[in-house]
């Protein structure tokens, strides 16, 4: 059959409260046989989550087999089972008949509380009876008639009845006359434990689940639990408010110092990239108008030059040799005989031969004026750069470099200065041609060894001089240029290794801001969220610890956690870039510095506009250049801003985190939650007889031997029961 609530009795025991079962004397439950399988089968939830800290440790039921009509004894004499087992206890009977005197010392004594005598009753009623004469109260389970003795107050409780318990016991042990019952049963228990199995965990678990109210208790009971017991309590505090203390110490190092010191970085570094940009602008600027003027004012000049006398001093020379050596021995010839005709030929010959040498004099005079300006820096033509004034071109001019042009290597050195003279030696073939030719023209004769050579040389003058003038204009004329092309594109190779610096360092710095504002505006917002909860279940008390736990290990904030420990080894790797390169950028700032100062075509220019910043010592601005982006270094070093902020908070969140873990595991009802709360109990005879043990009057050795131990097989009724969760 099934048992329920009905057949249990609620009563008060010295362990609290307990309940007994088959306490109806009217109408006991009986068993027909024997076994685990005719017994009582209970399943026992012990509701520890409902347990509070008091004087028992244990966990479990305690079981006290017992007659009836005794006091159940079970704070000293129960039988304790644990939670997470299947507990079989099988039970023998003995009854044990005394006698009375003058054969034995069993007796029985009236009682105002008992109706039953036994021994435990007598010991019971007489520390009552004690109790209420020194504290003038009892305890709850005492007996009593009509409420008197009264149960002690709290004041009675802790004022008297535990100062005087233990004397009062010992005085019911010395004092009090409680004889031997006559007639009482003797409950003699064999106890047997299994684990309870997966199979009956599984099923008690789906019973946990169908029964929704059990998980609403739980909870509940959870939550009682862990704002009333002190330690938990203040253990969560406590890791509450380190994480909190952690939390603001590193919000205030990240959203102050970090942050400050990555913008006023950003903006020093643009200020710095100004200013170096700034002085590059204005020496490329220089670097152009030196360039143009070069081209324009003294290239172009040589160009104007060539247009003139330089390309048509020798154009055709070989021709001209030729046609003016027929010429020559036309003269001579006596086949010519007209006076008119050889004279027209004579001055043709000479006419061009004087123009030709007309063109040579203009032509050292033009090369004589090319040289000096290349010699002395003075430009040749006025061209003016974009805006400037032609005046101040002469200021621009590269003076040191254009005289270098002329012998910075052998060929210029060489070829340079023997232009000149091949223009001479040049127009001093042409002159022989004229000799020869008057020599035809007035005797008719030309001598052939002297034509030959007159010939020959000037064939050679002609090479030679188109050779110089080719070596002149290439390693001379177009040197300057040159260079200053060469020097624009080595200073825009200076800028792009500057620009890179700079462009790392910002783009570090522009990083780490942009994930700051990130972390700002979400993890730590939200962890600021998930804490001022924390600190309202202390201050307001109008949230669970369970809705804290789910928002503290919410996958939010294990993202967030991740994206803070990124932004800390960001933080580090990407400030000892920017630390590391203020030293590269004082060393790009230093190399365009010294090309800006260094240029000694452009100290005159500097002298004029006055340009102070400009005629410092290159190792002085050096030195400055340094000493100034080391104080910048150490200013802006956020490597170690964060300190140990960060592993502190991490440390004392994860605490916090993994308490939180645990407290929502032990929510769960689960296997856990089965073996901590429930056991199974089958409660059976042993066998279907008891032991009687009755005292004789007297017999004689056969009649002993016959009697000692009777035994008698009956129907017999289930005893009482009485159990208490611990």
């Amino acid at each position: 059959m099934k048992c329920g609530p009905e057949n249990f009795t609620e009563i008060l025991t010295d362990h609290g409260v307990c309940f007994t079962f088959n306490s109806n004397h009217g109408q006991p439950l009986y068993v027909l046989s024997t076994g685990a399988e005719y017994g009582l089968k209970l399943t026992l939830n012990v509701e520890q989550y409902e347990y509070m800290p008091g004087p028992h440790d244990a966990a479990g039921v305690k079981m006290l087999l017992h007659d009836s009509k005794e006091f159940p004894g079970v704070a000293e004499l129960g039988l304790a089972m644990p939670t997470g087992t299947h507990a079989y206890v099988g039970i023998q009977v003995v009854q044990i008949e005394n006698l009375p005197e003058p054969h034995g010392d069993c007796a029985s004594q009236s009682s105002p509380y008992y109706q039953d005598y036994s021994y435990d009753n007598c010991q019971m009623a007489c520390l009552t009876g004690l109790l209420e004469d020194t504290c003038g109260c009892r305890n709850h389970f005492m007996p009593h008639t009509l409420g008197a003795p009264p149960i002690c107050t709290l004041e009675q409780y802790y004022g008297c009845y535990m100062k005087v318990i233990d004397e009062l016991k010992q005085r019911v042990r010395e004092d009090c006359a409680c004889p031997v019952p006559c007639d009482f049963l003797i409950f003699d228990p064999a106890l047997s434990f299994a684990t309870t199995s997966v199979f009956a965990t599984d099923r008690l678990l789906a019973a946990a689940w169908r029964s929704g109210d059990l998980g609403e208790r739980y909870l509940a009971a959870m939550e009682t639990t862990q704002r009333m017991e002190r330690i938990k309590l203040s253990r969560f505090q406590a890791l509450e408010r380190d994480a909190q203390l952690r939390l603001h110490n590193l919000s205030d190092v990240m959203l102050r110092g970090v942050k400050d010191t990555i913008e006023r970085a950003e903006v020093t570094l643009g200020e710095v990239s100004n200013a170096t940009h700034s002085v590059w602008d204005r020496k490329h600027y220089l670097y152009r108008w030196q360039a143009y003027h070069v081209q324009k004012n003294f290239i172009r000049a040589r160009d104007a030059m060539d247009e003139r006398t330089f390309d048509y001093l020798a154009m055709g020379f070989q021709e001209i040799g030729n046609l003016t050596a027929s010429r020559i021995w036309a003269l001579a010839d006596p086949n010519v005989t007209s006076p008119g005709a050889r004279e027209a030929l004579y001055l043709t010959v000479v006419t061009s031969l004087h123009a030709k040498m007309d063109l040579c004099d203009r032509a050292l005079d033009n090369y004589t004026q090319l040289y000096s300006a290349y010699f002395n820096g003075t430009p040749i033509f006025r061209y003016k750069f974009v805006r400037e004034l032609r005046n101040d071109n002469v200021f621009v001019t590269p003076t040191h470099l254009l005289h270098t042009a002329l012998n910075h290597n052998s060929y210029a050195l060489k070829y340079g200065a023997r232009l000149g003279t091949d223009i001479e030696r040049f127009r001093d073939t042409l002159a022989r041609f004229v000799q020869l030719a008057t020599q035809a023209f007035d005797n008719g004769t030309v001598d052939t060894e002297d034509m030959y050579h007159a010939d020959v040389q000037f064939m050679w003058r002609g090479r030679r001089y188109l050779h110089s003038k080719s070596t002149f204009d290439e390693e001379c004329i177009e040197y300057p240029l040159r260079v200053l092309e060469d020097r624009m594109t080595s200073f825009e190779r200076l800028l792009r290794n500057y620009d890179d610096i700079m462009t790392e360092s910002l783009r570090n710095i522009v990083s780490l801001k942009a994930s700051l504002a990130d972390l700002e505006d979400s993890i730590l917002t939200r962890l600021n969220h998930s804490m001022r909860l924390a600190s309202d279940y202390f201050t307001v008390g109008n949230l669970s610890k369970l809705e804290i736990a789910r928002e503290l290990t919410s996958q939010n904030i294990y993202v967030g956690i991740s994206d803070l420990k990124v932004f800390f080894q960001s933080l580090r790797s990407r400030g000892q870039k920017v630390y590391d390169n203020w030293d590269k950028i004082a060393e790009a700032t230093n190399a365009i510095w010294q090309v800006v100062i260094d240029d000694e075509d452009m100290l005159e220019y500097y002298t004029y506009k006055n340009m102070t910043h400009f005629l410092r010592n290159a190792t002085e601005v050096a030195m400055e250049n340094r000493e100034v982006f080391n104080d910048y270094r150490q200013e802006f070093d956020f490597r170690f801003l964060i300190g140990s902020s960060d592993s502190l908070f991490l440390k004392s969140l994860q605490d916090l985190m993994s308490d939180m873990e645990g407290y929502l595991q032990t929510s769960v009802i689960g296997t856990d939650f089965i073996r901590e709360n429930f056991l199974q109990l089958d409660v059976f005879y042993r066998e279907k007889s008891y032991e009687q043990i009755t005292q004789q009057i007297g017999y004689d050795e056969f009649a002993l031997l016959c009697e000692f131990s009777h035994l008698h097989c009956l129907h017999f009724v289930l005893f009482g029961i009485s159990y208490c969760p611990w």
